[in-house]
């Protein structure tokens, strides 16, 4: 891991654990098919914009989904984009 995503992780710590305090305990079940790709089966909701998502589409080391990662850190971490 780069030392960018590691201080991106460190800066968005907070933020992510915010909303998980905050995260409805009652909140359903994912269903359906992803919100991102529309292609595989939703697995996981994310805890920022609580979107249903597949696990392509969802980093589980901070529990949101691609869409609410920045773009250029994202890419980095699916592999879309060599360091």
């Amino acid at each position: 891991m780069n030392e960018e995503l590691k201080r991106w992780i460190q800066e968005s710590k907070k933020d992510v654990k915010s909303l998980e305090e905050n995260k409805d305990k009652d909140m359903k079940k994912p269903s359906g098919k992803c919100q991102i790709c529309g292609e595989k089966t939703a697995e996981h909701i994310c805890i920022k914009c609580e979107k249903f998502v597949c696990k392509s589409c969802y980093f589980k080391i901070i529990g949101i989904c691609k869409k609410c990662v920045p773009s250029s850190i994202s890419e980095k971490w699916d592999g879309s984009c060599p360091n």
